[in-house]
């Protein structure tokens, strides 16, 4: 049976939760599916991972540097999350010693925000989602037929692309989403 520590553990490339009884490594910390990806095998060990136990009283030595910041956007669509928390604790590390308090998963979470990321998908379910989001941040109030008109010219759309958008988003804003 599995411990609670490997209950909560996630896999490092896809996120999915770990079973040992589907074969999954607890050892790389990657499931049984990705464990033959070639990500997998470059991966190594995995980092030592703060929990959010060990942090729950701890504030971080510093919020990110500007620096930090544009690695950790560009680094989350090529990387897990958990692998760019590492390399920025690393730097911290460097930067401030070892005894530095380290960088917490929630606090890098909230740092990348819920904008798109590369989780995003190209499906009608991807789509509702961000359409919701969109509805909400009140950015599909402010889309009307001669934006999508202006957006169409500027991108050269052709009739096809422009009627598909205007059925979409313009549906959405009558129906609430």
């Amino acid at each position: 049976m599995a411990t609670n520590a490997q209950a909560q553990t996630r896999c490092r490339l896809c996120g999915c939760t770990l079973d040992a009884v589907e074969g999954d490594n607890f050892e790389l910390q990657v499931c049984g599916s990705c464990e033959s990806r070639p990500e997998a095998r470059r991966l190594g060990k995995p980092l030592k991972l703060v929990t959010s136990d060990a942090t729950a009283g701890q504030t971080p030595a510093r919020d990110f540097t500007p620096a930090e910041k544009s690695l950790a956007r560009k680094m989350s669509s090529y990387l897990p999350i958990a692998e760019v928390l590492g390399i920025l604790n690393e730097r911290l590390a460097c930067d401030l010693g070892p005894d530095a308090a380290p960088y917490t998963m929630e606090q890098l979470k909230a740092e990348l925000g819920g904008g798109a990321t590369a989780e995003t998908g190209n499906d009608w379910a991807s789509l509702r989602k961000m359409l919701a989001r969109a509805k909400r941040d009140g950015t599909l109030d402010r889309v009307d037929e001669q934006l999508i008109d202006d957006f169409a010219v500027v991108y050269s759309l052709n009739p096809k692309q422009v009627l598909t958008i205007k059925e979409i988003i313009l549906d959405a804003r009558e129906d609430g989403v």
